[in-house]
């Protein structure tokens, strides 16, 4: 951002911009996004958007990484709540979470990942996979406490990253001959299985 809000009524038009941009994203897609549509969907002026924003750019790379942050916690939530389940049953959860997630928000983030190329390597995909890794190494430690540090880390990078890249996939792709419940079925055996390979 060029200038971080510091007022409440300067953070009231930081978030009625970036709301401003999601609903324009999931409306008419990521390519159509201008600054102009965004001023009139948030009813800020362009001028008082670039007091904030350099560009259209950083506006979305500010959205999602504040999306990211909430979809990282909203996880760990998750997680931390179902500590009385077994793994068998935690896993399915998480999948299906991420797929409700994904789909939230009118497609916003569906929309995004039709061009995760742009920011695979920005701030938000940085602080999601932080957060998706330590859930995997709470969750899978939580259950497989008799792992050493190096086999709780390998194993949940292995599992937190084919699993985003296949679900992540399915949602922006959506040709696939598999149904969104068989793929969650499907997911949750294949890491069950690789968690309970020795």
């Amino acid at each position: 951002m060029r200038k971080r809000p510091q007022q409440q009524r300067a953070k009231m038009i930081v978030e009625s911009i970036l709301q401003a941009a999601q609903l324009c994203i999931a409306e008419q897609g990521l390519l159509e996004l201008t600054t102009p549509k965004i001023a009139e969907k948030s009813g800020v002026s362009v001028g008082s958007i670039y007091q904030y924003f350099e560009n259209k750019e950083q506006i979305v790379e500010e959205l999602l990484l504040r999306k990211s942050e909430q979809l990282g916690l909203a996880l760990k939530n998750i997680v931390v709540e179902q500590e009385q389940h077994s793994i068998y049953e935690v896993i399915p959860l998480c999948i299906q979470f991420g797929f409700d997630m994904l789909k939230a928000d009118r497609g916003f983030f569906i929309e995004i990942l039709k061009h995760w190329h742009q920011y695979s390597h920005s701030d938000a995909s940085q602080v999601l996979e932080k957060h998706f890794f330590e859930v995997g190494m709470y969750l899978f430690n939580r259950y497989y406490s008799h792992w050493n540090f190096e086999t709780l880390k390998h194993r949940s990078f292995v599992i937190i990253n084919s699993t985003l890249f296949t679900m992540m996939h399915y949602v922006s792709n959506n040709s696939f001959l598999i149904t969104e419940q068989q793929l969650k079925v499907e997911l949750s055996k294949m890491i069950l299985a690789y968690l309970d390979s020795e």
